[in-house]
C-alpha cells in the first residue's frame, strides 16, 4: 500500500485544515502519545484536548473492543498498527468508552502514516467517525438473526469455503447429537457421519447437498440422507443447501445447509408401507374378494371398498370396479340379482351375519358360483358389512361329481344286489334246462336250446352287473400289457365294424404294464370303441382314432376319439351311470361304460371325456404303470371222463341252488350232503359223520360267515378234501390258493363234472 508523504505546509496550516473537518482527527506521534486533537474528535469521544494529550493511542482507559466483543490488544489498535507496518489501516470498527462514563461509542477508524525525509514514520494521522447508530442497528439485526438462528426448528449449519462447519444452531446440535464445539470444524464428508441414501446405499461427496452447492455455486436438494449419531441411532434428514456470497461477488464464500429431521415421519411411513404390504399380502392370499358394503339409514347402499382377486373371479379390473362398484355383479341374471337384493334387505333388518350363494356368467362364458360372507358393524352412516366373496365353483363341481359318483355307486350296489339274486336263479334255471333237454323229442329240443342260450346270455349280463358293485379285497392285482390288448381290440373292431368307418391307430409304446385282468381291460377298450362306433352312425367320413401314449414314466394314456354326433351336457353329466343309455330300446343295457369305468377305477386309473353335440367325442383313460412282478398262475383244470363216486358237501345259502347242485351231483354219480351256510357246513365237518367225503362245493357269497372266511377253517378240518369255490364273480386279487378250483355260477353239468374229475384226480 502507498505511504502518505510528509506534510510540507506549516503546522498551523494543516491544523487549521483539520480543525474544520466533520470527522474526528487525532495525530499520534512515534511514542504513541497524542499531539493533536481536532474539535470533532474531542466532541465524539467526550474528552478535552488536554485529556487527550494525557493518553496514548493504546491507553487501557479506552477499553477498546472489536465488533465481535473481543478486546483490542495494545498492538491491535489502528494507530500502532499503521506506525508499526508503515501502511494505512482502513475501516476498523472498534468500540471505546465515551469520556469517563461507562457509555461506549462505536467508531469507524482509519490510520495514515506520515513519513519523514528518510522514509521513517514520523507520525500517524488517525481519523474516525461515529457509527454508533449504525452499529446499534447492526447489533440489533445481529441479535434478531441470532434469535432466529437459535430458535429455528430446522437444523442449520454454516459451512466455510473448505466445507467445514463454521457454526450450527441448537436444532442442528439436537438432531445430530453433537455440541457446537464437536460440530465446528467437521466437514460434511467426514466418515463419522456414515451417510446413506434413502435406499440404504453409501453416500459419496457428489451426493451431499453442501458439497454440491460449494462445487456448482447453485442451490442443492432437498435430499434424504441417513446420518449416524454418537448414540448409535440413525437420524433421517431432508437436507438442502445454498451458497454464500458477498453482494456483487461471484466467489462462493461458504454454504448454508438446512435440514429437517424426518426420522419419525420416515419410520411411520415405512411402518405404514409395511402394514399396507402386509395387508396386501393377506388380500393376495385370500382366495376371493374382500369388500365393504355400506347400507345407509335412508335405505340406499353400495360397495365402498373392494380388493383381491377381482379380475380372476369376475373378469373385470380393479380400476373398473373403483369407477363403478356395480360392475362387480354385472354378470348376474335378473333372478340372481333379485335374490341377492332380497338377501341383503333381509339381513340389514335383522342386523345378522350375511351369507349368500349365487351363480353368474363369467366374461369367458363359463358359469361360476360365488359365496358371499359379511359381518355387520354400526357406523355413523348406517350399517357397514365387511366380508369376502369366495369362488366355490370347484366346490360345487366337486359336490356334483360326488353326487353323481354316489348315485352311480348306489346304482351299482343295487345292480349287484339284483344280479346276485338273479345269478342264484340262473344257477337253478340253467342246469334244469340242460337236464330237460336230455331225452326230449326234436319239437322240444329247439325251444329248450333257445332257453339255454338265453340263460347263458343272462348269466353273462349278470356277471357284468356283479362287477359294478363288487368291492375287491386288498392284495396284489395281476399285471397285463395294455399294448397287445389294445391291438387285439382294434383287430376285432376292424373285423366287425362297418367298412365305411376309418379306424386309425397311434400306438406310441412298446409295452404298458397296468394292473387288472386282461379280459376286463380289453372290455374297457372294446366298450369305448363300440360307443364310438354307435356315435358314428349316419355321419359323413366317420373316423375312429385310438392312441396309446406315455405320460412320463408313470402312466399310459389310452385315447379313443370319434368324429360322431357328440353328446349334450345332460348326457355328459349322466355318462357312466348304470342303466343309463342313449341307444334305442333293445340296443344297449347302459352297463357298458359303467362297468368300464369301474374297471378303470379298480386299476387305479382315471378317465375324462370331452364332447360337444355335433363335434365328436374324446375319451381319455390314464392307467398308472405297474412295476413288473412275477405272476403265479391259477391251477389249471384238466378235463377227464373218469367215473365219479363218493360224497360232496354242498355249502350254499340258497335252497334252490342247493337242490340244483344236488341233482347235478346225483346225475354225475355222486351223493350230495347239503348245508345252508358256512357255520352249518363247518359243524357237519366237525361231526365227522360223512363217509367217503370226496369234495366240498363252497359258495363264496353268503350271509353271516362268508365262504372266503370259511375256506381256511374247512381246510383245517379236512386238509385232504379238495374245495371247489362257487361264485358269480371272483376278483382276481382275492387269495383262493386254498381252493382246488373255482367255478362261476351258474354251473353247467359238463363243467361241474370236469372240475370234480380234475380235483379228485389231482
Amino acid at each position: 500500500m502507498a505511504r502518505e508523504p510528509a506534510p510540507t505546509a506549516p503546522r498551523a496550516d494543516w491544523e487549521r485544515t483539520l480543525h474544520d473537518l466533520d470527522v474526528g482527527v487525532v495525530v499520534q506521534e512515534r511514542d504513541l502519545h497524542i499531539s493533536y486533537v481536532n474539535p470533532k474528535a474531542a466532541a465524539l469521544l467526550g474528552l478535552t484536548a488536554d485529556e487527550f494529550r494525557d493518553r496514548r493511542t493504546n491507553d487501557a482507559r479506552w477499553d477498546a473492543v472489536f465488533a465481535d466483543g473481543r478486546s483490542v490488544s495494545p498492538d491491535e489498535h489502528p494507530g500502532p498498527q499503521a506506525l508499526q507496518r508503515g501502511e494505512t489501516v482502513r475501516g476498523v470498527i472498534i468500540g471505546v468508552k465515551h469520556g469517563v462514563a461507562d457509555e461506549r461509542i462505536w467508531i469507524l477508524v482509519s490510520a495514515v502514516p506520515h513519513l519523514a525525509a528518510d522514509g521513517t514514520v514520523e507520525r500517524v494521522v488517525i481519523s474516525f467517525s461515529d457509527i454508533s447508530d449504525a452499529q446499534r442497528a447492526f447489533r440489533e439485526q445481529e441479535s434478531t438473526y441470532q434469535s432466529v438462528f437459535s430458535s429455528m426448528s430446522e437444523g442449520l449449519a454454516v459451512h466455510n469455503a473448505d466445507g467445514t462447519i463454521r457454526t450450527a444452531n441448537a436444532s442442528a446440535q439436537r438432531v445430530l447429537g453433537l455440541s457446537l464445539d464437536q460440530l465446528t470444524g467437521r466437514a460434511a464428508t467426514d466418515s463419522r457421519w456414515r451417510l446413506v441414501t434413502a435406499s440404504g446405499e453409501k453416500v459419496g461427496p457428489e451426493d451431499i447437498p453442501s458439497e454440491i452447492a460449494l462445487r456448482t455455486g447453485l442451490p442443492a436438494g432437498p435430499t434424504v440422507l441417513g446420518v449416524h449419531r454418537p448414540d448409535g441411532t440413525r437420524a433421517w434428514l431432508e437436507v438442502q443447501a445454498a451458497p454464500l456470497r458477498e453482494q456483487g461477488d461471484a466467489q462462493v464464500r461458504g454454504v448454508v445447509a438446512t435440514f429437517k429431521d424426518i426420522t419419525t415421519e420416515r419410520t411411520t411411513r415405512l411402518a405404514l408401507e409395511a402394514s399396507r404390504a402386509q395387508v396386501q399380502r393377506v388380500l393376495d392370499a385370500v382366495p376371493g374378494i374382500v369388500y365393504q358394503y355400506q347400507h345407509r339409514d335412508d335405505g340406499s347402499g353400495g360397495i365402498s371398498f373392494v380388493a383381491g382377486r377381482i379380475r380372476e373371479l369376475l373378469g373385470v379390473s380393479e380400476d373398473d370396479v373403483r369407477i363403478d362398484p356395480n360392475r362387480l355383479f354385472a354378470g348376474l341374471a335378473p333372478r340372481e340379482r333379485a335374490a341377492l337384493q332380497e338377501a341383503i334387505a333381509r339381513v340389514v333388518v335383522t342386523r345378522e351375519r350375511f351369507e349368500h350363494e349365487l351363480s353368474f356368467e363369467h366374461v369367458d362364458g363359463t358359469v361360476r358360483w360365488l359365496r358371499l360372507f359379511g359381518v355387520p358393524d354400526t357406523n355413523p352412516d348406517g350399517l357397514l358389512y365387511t366380508g369376502v366373496v369366495l369362488d366355490v365353483t370347484a366346490e360345487k363341481q366337486l359336490a356334483e361329481a360326488l353326487r353323481l359318483r354316489q348315485r352311480r355307486e348306489a346304482m351299482g350296489d343295487m345292480a349287484a344286489g339284483i344280479a346276485h339274486n338273479f345269478n342264484n336263479m340262473l344257477a337253478v334255471i340253467l342246469p334244469n334246462i340242460q337236464m330237460a333237454r336230455e331225452g326230449v323229442d326234436d319239437a322240444m329240443a329247439e325251444p329248450l336250446a333257445d332257453a339255454e342260450r338265453a340263460a347263458r346270455s343272462a348269466a353273462d349280463l349278470v356277471r357284468r352287473m356283479l362287477a359294478l358293485g363288487r368291492v375287491d379285497l386288498p392284495g396284489a392285482q395281476p399285471q397285463v400289457d395294455l399294448v397287445p390288448i389294445t391291438m387285439e381290440a382294434l383287430h376285432i373292431c376292424r373285423q366287425t365294424f362297418d367298412r365305411g368307418i376309418t379306424i386309425e391307430e397311434h400306438l406310441g409304446m412298446d409295452q404298458a404294464l397296468v394292473r387288472g385282468s386282461a379280459s376286463e381291460i380289453q372290455q374297457v377298450v372294446l366298450n369305448l370303441c363300440l360307443n364310438a362306433r354307435d356315435a358314428l352312425q349316419g355321419v359323413r367320413n366317420p373316423t375312429l382314432t385310438v392312441s396309446l401314449t406315455a405320460d412320463g414314466a408313470r402312466a399310459a394314456v389310452l385315447t379313443v376319439r370319434d368324429t360322431g354326433v357328440g353328446m349334450t351336457e345332460e348326457t355328459l353329466r349322466r355318462i357312466g351311470e348304470p342303466f343309463f343309455t342313449t341307444k334305442m330300446p333293445g340296443r344297449g343295457t347302459g352297463l357298458g361304460l359303467a362297468s368300464a369305468f369301474h374297471t378303470i377305477s379298480e386299476a387305479g386309473g382315471t378317465w375324462s371325456v370331452l364332447s360337444t353335440a355335433g363335434s365328436g367325442t374324446t375319451f381319455s383313460v390314464r392307467f398308472p404303470l405297474a412295476i413288473p412282478t412275477p405272476r403265479t398262475p391259477m391251477r389249471a383244470v384238466a378235463p377227464g371222463r373218469a367215473a365219479l363216486a363218493g360224497t360232496v358237501l354242498v355249502i350254499d345259502d340258497e335252497p334252490m341252488v342247493r337242490s340244483a347242485l344236488a341233482r347235478q351231483l346225483t346225475r354225475a354219480g355222486m351223493h350230495a350232503e347239503l348245508a345252508d351256510g358256512a357255520e352249518r357246513g363247518l359243524a357237519v365237518l366237525r361231526e365227522a359223520r360223512l363217509t367217503n367225503l370226496r369234495a366240498v362245493l363252497l359258495d363264496l357269497s353268503m350271509p353271516g360267515m362268508s365262504g372266503l372266511e370259511a375256506l381256511p377253517l374247512i381246510k383245517a378240518l379236512a386238509p385232504d378234501v379238495p374245495v371247489v369255490a362257487l361264485s358269480g364273480h371272483v376278483p382276481e386279487q382275492v387269495d383262493l390258493s386254498a381252493a382246488s378250483a373255482v367255478i362261476g355260477k351258474p354251473v353247467a353239468q359238463q363243467q361241474l363234472e370236469e372240475v370234480l374229475r380234475a380235483v379228485l384226480l389231482d
